[in-house]
């Protein structure tokens, strides 16, 4: 095994004491920018890297992220933001460790104490719906991001989409097909998560702009079960007797504007075992724009959220506000924009 080349090693190659390759190699103002030219090309060559556990023992960091996924893992999204983050992480000379807590509070908050312990720097979070540990993160000062949906309740730093946006975008599209009578189905255990409900101020904003009032009738919760051993058709026919009522009236809606991807895979397969079809005789459309809505048939008309940019987004906030680089007071909430992917579940009334 090749031995690891330490800060000695180079202090003996370019004449220097230990303690000038490690301020050159820090760039320090102390040192002449020719010292840090030379001392860095010797590094390269002698295949030199830095040791983070030593530097985190000096300035009191372990260089390491904690990311809590609160959601399933059945689609691409989570990975898709880890895509995002995991690079930009590596750049900066951060580790990111995964915590799946998947719509598990207690586990969630278990996380969060022990990575505390384990000195991890910060947290880039996919919440479980539950703000009281983050609220309790924030009262200590311990830095944290959190991704895709944020606490209506709970001032803190977050990257999110532009949710309202999307939610009137993709409204919007379905008025200009046509059609009128337009439902908002979404995750019953989504209910009060903030992209539904963003999603859902968009849908009725653009229905009111038409003069159309929005009706509860028409925003209908669906069951939706993400464990394999449940996720079949007959489940869903069985827990949504609410959805196929509506779907069977006289009066059942022309379209269906489904709050994600993957749930609208759920709502297909349930619209085609009641006989009917998409688009003839209802338009769907999704929301996050994640693979599985491409190979749906027909293909998934969807809004396609920037996923591995706010992975991206989020984890360099997090280190800015570890570094210093933004202050530990400020509170940054971004909203990234997403754009409109139609595809062949929607048509003209």
């Amino acid at each position: 095994m090749r031995k690891r080349v330490k800060l000695d090693d180079i202090a003996k190659v370019v004449g220097l004491s230990k303690m000038a390759v490690s301020l050159a190699l820090r760039e320090d103002i102390s040192v002449s920018k020719d010292t840090i030219q030379r001392v860095k090309q010797v590094a390269d060559q002698l295949g030199y890297t830095p040791n983070r556990f030593a530097q985190g023992l000096v300035n009191g960091r372990s260089r390491t992220l904690a990311m809590l996924l609160g959601g399933s893992l059945h689609d691409d999204y989570q990975n898709q933001i880890i895509r995002g983050a995991i690079p930009y992480a590596v750049e900066k000379g951060y580790t990111l460790s995964i915590a799946p807590a998947e719509c598990e509070p207690k586990l969630e908050a278990s996380y969060i104490d022990k990575y505390q312990n384990m000195m991890v720097d910060g947290f880039l979070a996919f919440h479980c719906r539950v703000s009281e540990p983050y609220k309790k993160l924030k009262k200590s000062g311990f830095p944290f991001v959190l991704y895709t949906k944020y606490f209506e309740d709970l001032d803190c730093d977050y990257v999110v989409c532009n949710d309202f946006s999307g939610g009137y975008r993709i409204t919007r599209h379905l008025l200009e097909l046509g059609h009128r009578n337009i439902a908002f189905v979404y995750d019953d255990y989504l209910t009060d998560s903030s992209e539904v409900v963003n999603r859902k101020r968009g849908y009725m904003e653009a229905l009111q702009e038409y003069g159309i009032a929005p009706e509860l009738s028409l925003q209908t919760p669906f069951v939706f079960d993400f464990r394999v051993d449940q996720a079949d058709t007959n489940y869903h026919m069985a827990k949504n007797q609410r959805f196929r009522d509506l779907m069977l009236s006289r009066n059942r809606p022309t379209a269906l504007f489904v709050c994600n991807d993957v749930l609208a895979s759920s709502v297909y397969s349930v619209i085609k075992k009641l006989g009917l079809t998409i688009p003839g005789d209802v338009s769907v459309v999704g929301y996050e724009g994640v693979y599985l809505g491409q190979i749906l048939d027909p293909p998934l008309t969807t809004v396609k959220s920037p996923i591995q940019e706010i992975g991206r987004r989020a984890c360099q906030l997090l280190i800015d506000k570890i570094e210093g680089e933004v202050a530990s007071n400020e509170t940054v909430q971004i909203k990234l924009e997403p754009v409109l992917e139609i595809r062949g579940s929607t048509a003209k009334l």
